[in-house]
C-alpha cells in the first residue's frame, strides 16, 4: 500500500516560457510523484515538454549531466527508441510535443533520492499528447548523474521563448510506500 500526499499544486494560467517548482522535495519523502495535465502552448507549432532539476541553492541545473531513454509509441508510425547521455536536459519528460489548445498532454514524472547528496536522482516517466489526429505515448527513465541535493524541477519547452506555456496544471506529491 502507498500513501501520497499532496505538496504543491501550480496552475498555469498565462503566457510563460518555463516553470520552477521549488522547494518541494527534502528529506520528508525519498520518491515523489509529479502529474502534469492539461498543458497546451500559445500558437501553432509543435514544442517538446522538457525538465531540468533545480538544486537546493534555487538553481536550475543545465549541466551535461542529464542521461535519458524512452520509447516513443505513435499511432502513426512504428514504435521507436531514444536515448542520450550528458545532455543539458531530460528531453520530452513530459510529452514528445504539445500544440495550442484544445490539444494538450499529461504525464506522470516518479523521481527518486532527490534530496539525497550521496546518491544520483532518478526519474520514471510516462506521458500522452493528442493533437491533429496524432496520439503520441511515451515511457521513459533518466539519471542526473551528480550526487547534488535537489530541490525542485523546471518544466520547460524546446523552443523557449518562443512556444510559452498557455495553460495547464502541475501536482507534486510525496509518496510514501508501507512495507
Amino acid at each position: 500500500m502507498s500513501n501520497l500526499r499532496l505538496l504543491n499544486e501550480t496552475t498555469i494560467s498565462s503566457s510563460v516560457s518555463s516553470v520552477n517548482i521549488t522547494d518541494v522535495f527534502s528529506t520528508d519523502f525519498d520518491i515523489y510523484k509529479i502529474v502534469v495535465s492539461g498543458i497546451s502552448l500559445v500558437g501553432t507549432s509543435q514544442s517538446d515538454l522538457n525538465m531540468r532539476l533545480i538544486n537546493a541553492s534555487g538553481s536550475v541545473l543545465s549541466d551535461s549531466e542529464y542521461d535519458y531513454a524512452h520509447q516513443i509509441m505513435r499511432t502513426d508510425a512504428s514504435f521507436t527508441e531514444q536515448r542520450a547521455t550528458n545532455q543539458t536536459l531530460f528531453l520530452r519528460t513530459f510529452a514528445e510535443s504539445t500544440d495550442q489548445a484544445p490539444d494538450s498532454t499529461g504525464a506522470v514524472v516518479y523521481v527518486f533520492n532527490p534530496n539525497s547528496s550521496s546518491s544520483y536522482t532518478f526519474i520514471l516517466y510516462q506521458n500522452m499528447d493528442a493533437g491533429a489526429g496524432l496520439k503520441i505515448g511515451m515511457k521513459g527513465i533518466g539519471v542526473y548523474s551528480r550526487t547534488d541535493t535537489i530541490s525542485g524541477f523546471q518544466l520547460i519547452e524546446n523552443n523557449s521563448p518562443d512556444r510559452p506555456f498557455n495553460s495547464g496544471a502541475i501536482r507534486t506529491y510525496g509518496l510514501r510506500v508501507d512495507t
